[in-house]
C-alpha cells in the first residue's frame, strides 16, 4: 500500500453518515476576515461570500444547539493577535449574528491556529463537547502548525471536533494545513471555489447526522483500498494533485450520485488519478490498492463474493 493511502487509512475520517454534524452541544463559527477575503471569485468578493453562506446556514441551524461567533483579522493590519469573539455561545439570535457578520472589514493576519485555540477555550473543550466551523482562505500567517493544533486539542478534549471550510484555496500547504486540521479532530474539510459552493459547505456542516441505515457498517463512507465497481455513470480524470476528498465532494453535490471510487495514480496503467461517479442504488466493493471509496446514507453495500480477500 502506498505511503498516501496509509495516510488515509490512518488520519481521513470524513465519514458521510453522521460527520455532518458540526453542532454538538456547543459551537463557534470562526470566520477569515484577513486582508485577503477582499479578493474576488465569479465576480463577488470572498467576504460579502461569506456574509451569504453565513446567512444561508442560519436559516438550516439546529434548533437547540447553541452557536457563538469569532472572526480574525478584522480590526488591525500585521497583527497576530487580532482575533475576537463577536458572540459568545447562546440561543441562535439569527438578525443579530447577520448582522455582526455584515460588520466585518478584512484587513489583517491569518492567525487560523491561535484562533482555533481560542474558540476551543471559549467553548471549555476539555469540560464538553465541543465544535469549531473554520472558514479560512489562506495558510496560517502567524508562525503556528495547524495539524499539530488539532492533534493537541483532539487529545486534550473531551469530545472536540474542528470542521474546516477551505475558499479558493489552491492545491499545497495551504489546503494541507487545514485538512490536518479537521482529520486530526474527526470532523469534515470541505472545499468551497465560488460562493454557491461555500453556502452549501456551510449548510452540510451545520445539519444534524442523517439516520445511518441499519445494514451499513462504519467506514462505508469511507473505505481504502476498496473500489465499488458497479453502475459508474461518470469517470472525471484528475490531476496528480487532485485528491479522494475532492472525488468525495464531486459525488456530494450531484443528486444522482451514490457512491464514488477514486483510482490512484498508476492504476490500470493510468498516469493520472480518476474519480469514478456510481449511479447505482446498490453496489458492490472489491478489495483493490491504490483506491479509496465511500457511498452516501442509505445506499446498499453488496459484499465481495465468499472466497474473495
Amino acid at each position: 500500500m502506498s505511503q498516501f493511502f496509509r495516510c488515509i487509512s490512518l488520519a481521513c475520517t470524513l465519514g458521510l453518515a453522521g460527520a455532518a454534524n458540526a453542532a454538538g452541544d456547543q459551537a463557534m463559527l470562526v470566520l477569515d476576515a484577513s486582508g485577503s477575503m477582499w479578493g474576488t471569485v465569479a465576480g463577488t468578493s470572498k467576504i460579502e461570500a461569506a456574509r451569504k453562506a453565513v446567512d444561508s446556514m442560519l436559516d438550516t441551524w439546529p434548533a437547540g444547539t447553541e452557536l457563538g461567533v469569532m472572526a480574525y483579522g478584522h480590526r488591525r493590519k500585521g497583527d497576530c493577535d487580532d482575533i475576537e469573539v463577536l458572540r459568545a455561545p447562546g440561543a441562535v439570535e439569527a438578525g443579530a449574528l447577520r448582522s455582526l457578520v455584515a460588520g466585518l472589514s478584512p484587513k489583517g493576519m491569518t492567525p487560523i491556529s491561535a484562533a482555533v485555540r481560542k474558540a476551543a477555550d471559549t467553548l471549555r473543550f476539555t469540560e464538553h463537547k465541543a465544535s469549531v466551523i473554520l472558514v479560512s482562505d489562506g495558510e496560517e500567517t502567524c508562525n503556528a502548525d495547524p495539524c499539530a493544533l488539532g492533534t493537541e486539542l483532539e487529545k486534550l478534549g473531551v469530545d472536540f471536533t474542528a470542521h474546516v471550510v477551505g475558499f479558493d484555496l489552491p492545491a499545497g500547504k495551504a489546503r494541507e494545513q487545514l485538512q490536518c486540521l479537521a482529520q486530526a479532530t474527526g470532523g469534515r474539510y470541505l472545499e468551497a471555489r465560488d460562493a454557491g459552493d461555500l453556502a452549501a459547505a456551510l449548510k452540510q456542516v451545520a445539519a444534524a447526522p442523517a439516520p445511518e441505515p441499519a445494514d451499513l457498517k462504519s467506514g462505508d463512507a469511507w473505505m481504502v483500498d476498496v473500489n465499488l465497481f458497479l453502475g459508474s455513470y461518470r469517470v472525471v480524470d484528475f490531476t496528480t494533485q487532485q485528491t479522494a476528498e475532492e472525488c468525495q465532494a464531486l459525488c456530494l453535490a450531484e443528486a444522482a450520485c451514490k457512491g464514488w471510487t477514486y483510482e490512484g495514480t498508476g492504476t490500470y496503467f493510468v498516469n493520472h488519478p480518476r474519480c469514478h461517479l456510481k449511479g447505482e442504488s446498490a453496489v458492490q466493493k472489491k478489495y483493490e490498492e491504490n483506491m479509496v471509496s465511500g457511498v452516501k446514507p442509505g445506499v446498499r453495500i453488496i459484499l465481495p463474493e465468499e472466497g474473495e480477500p
